[in-house]
């Protein structure tokens, strides 16, 4: 290889790699949870704290369940159930959730009510007594 292509070659794999980095840092990620057309970030969701109207903390965001068709997402929950000691898992509508900035809460909802519902298993794909 003659020193003209190998510096030509060079010169090329140098903007190859230096591009996509230069359009990764003039592009930086919203820390926005709740976009400007009203989408939510999932990936923001996970891991959420969700608390009642007295600002109580009723569970935790786990997963968000998207079907193949036009229904609308499901959210699981972490609650502790203090009574057993545990964690139970339970699935609520998203639009049960409300977002506001940064923070999710349930109007009306309490860890009682939560813990009542049926408990969420994975394996038989819903809600289990």
């Amino acid at each position: 290889m003659t020193k003209l292509t190998m510096v030509v070659t060079a010169a090329a794999l140098g903007i190859a790699f230096a591009a996509p980095l230069a359009m990764a840092q003039t592009s930086p990620q919203s820390p926005k949870l709740v976009l400007s057309d009203h989408s939510m970030r999932a990936s923001m969701l996970i891991g959420m704290k969700v608390i009642d109207d007295q600002d109580q903390p009723l569970g935790t965001i786990v997963e968000i369940l998207v079907k193949d068709q036009a229904v609308e997402p499901t959210v699981i929950l972490a609650v502790a159930d203090l009574g057993a000691l545990a964690t139970r898992l339970v699935a609520v509508p998203l639009s049960h959730v409300k977002l506001e900035g940064n923070k999710a809460t349930m109007p009306g909802a309490t860890r009682k009510t939560l813990i009542a519902m049926p408990f969420y298993d994975y394996e038989g794909g819903g809600p289990n007594r």
